[in-house]
């Protein structure tokens, strides 16, 4: 998937399975016992975008108030706002890149904040290092087994564990959501389905149907962890 199509036509409502009025029944069933909520009812929601290519920072999250920035990247800098193509000016000194203007709102309305001139403790000078300890949560450090989101899920049980606490929209789980805390991933919530040919619907059915079973029931584990089976290892 294209980073810039998935961060233009929102593809964070996969994430919180916005489009579950196309899937299958039991992922519907999978999802609800996945969610978590707070002490108000609303639900709770972590989404995380890592881009893999790059970004340059000082043109997305422009520091137009700095003149050195101008000075610095005469050929290259984005014009400071109420400029032709300028900056989205956020407080004065930031602003965001004019591509992002969609973003601007979540920044009024204190939805969005932005960590400036962060970066790694460790001097690697490997791309691919660097990456690994971004998702890995511990810089310098190369034997570290569980990715940093999955440690959180290992550190925040819910009463109804389910994969779908953690979904992956990528062909595959990314590093740091690999380890012991259970993940999905899928390209495509819509297709995300048990195949069987000419059987599908018998199959599918019949799991639905035991999903459906008093959770007591020790059928109800077994069609769970067929299900979790077909997702992790795409059984068609």
């Amino acid at each position: 998937m294209d980073r810039r199509y998935f961060l233009k036509s929102s593809g964070i409502a996969l994430a919180s399975f916005g489009l579950m009025s196309v899937a299958p029944n039991f992922l519907h069933q999978f999802a609800n016992a996945a969610t978590l909520t707070d002490a108000n009812g609303k639900k709770k929601i972590l989404i995380t975008i890592f881009q893999r290519g790059a970004v340059d920072g000082l043109n997305m999250v422009v520091p137009h108030g700095d003149s050195e920035y101008y000075n610095l990247r005469r050929t290259i800098a984005v014009p400071k706002p109420n400029q032709t193509d300028g900056a989205i000016n956020l407080d004065g000194f930031f602003g965001l890149h004019p591509s992002l203007k969609p973003l601007e709102k979540f920044w009024q309305n204190k939805q969005l904040a932005v960590i400036h001139a962060a970066g790694s403790p460790d001097n690697t000078r490997s791309h691919f290092d660097a990456q690994d300890y971004m998702e890995s949560g511990t810089p310098g450090v190369k034997s570290t087994r569980d990715g940093w989101l999955n440690r959180v899920l290992q550190t925040s049980k819910s009463d109804k564990e389910s994969p779908f606490r953690a979904v992956a929209i990528n062909g595959q789980v990314p590093r740091s959501l690999i380890g012991r805390a259970p993940t999905i991933a899928m390209t495509n919530l819509s297709d995300f389905a048990i195949n069987a040919g000419a059987y599908t619907n018998a199959v599918q059915g019949g799991f639905e149907g035991i999903w459906q079973q008093n959770s007591k029931d020790s059928l109800n584990e077994t069609g769970k962890e067929t299900i979790n089976s077909c997702a992790r290892h795409r059984f068609r």
